[in-house]
């Protein structure tokens, strides 16, 4: 685009000069004229290029002042952040303290609980086994008895019923 520019730029400056040389102007004149006015859009140009780099320097300043200021921010935010995780650090810790020692006093709880059962157990069974053992001593007596008494007990039924039956067997002849 410049090169375009620069070269319309010669193109009518050259057509400037044909047209002054035409009218009766001097070649010398005509081109101490250009020549100046080239020399003015130079100096234009310059101070424009000054202002531009001046206007840059400005801004890389401004830049690097606000790129400091983000820097301290940050920084600052990062101490803030690291704050509060080294507290968020104590809370967890005091915490898992905390819920360490209740699981501390549940489990010697549940051990008493469970150490109480087995002497409740230990005590059914000590109880249940002494009522089987009386129990089966009920039945070995009954069965000693039984053993003994069943034939006095049928003898004297036997007595007695063969008595009866004798009797009636006379009654009915």
């Amino acid at each position: 685009m410049f090169m375009n520019n620069l070269a319309y730029r010669t193109y009518k400056t050259e057509d400037l000069r044909v047209e002054f040389i035409e009218k009766g102007f001097s070649e010398a004149a005509v081109d101490f004229i250009l020549f100046h006015n080239d020399n003015s859009h130079f100096e234009v140009l310059k101070e424009k290029m000054n202002s531009l780099e001046q206007q840059m320097i400005n801004i890389e300043k401004n830049l690097q002042k606000d790129i400091r200021h983000l820097d301290l921010k940050i920084d600052n935010i990062e101490k803030s952040l690291q704050k509060d995780i080294a507290n968020l650090d104590i809370k967890i810790e005091y915490i898992k303290n905390e819920v360490n020692a209740r699981i501390d006093i549940l489990e010697r709880n549940l051990q008493k609980d469970l150490s109480n059962l087995e002497k409740e157990i230990k005590n059914n069974k000590d109880l249940l086994l002494e009522k089987l053992n009386t129990g089966n001593r009920i039945i070995h007596f009954m069965i000693i008895a039984v053993g003994i008494l069943s034939p006095i007990i049928f003898a004297i039924l036997n007595k007695f019923f063969y008595k009866l039956i004798i009797i009636k067997i006379f009654v009915s002849y």
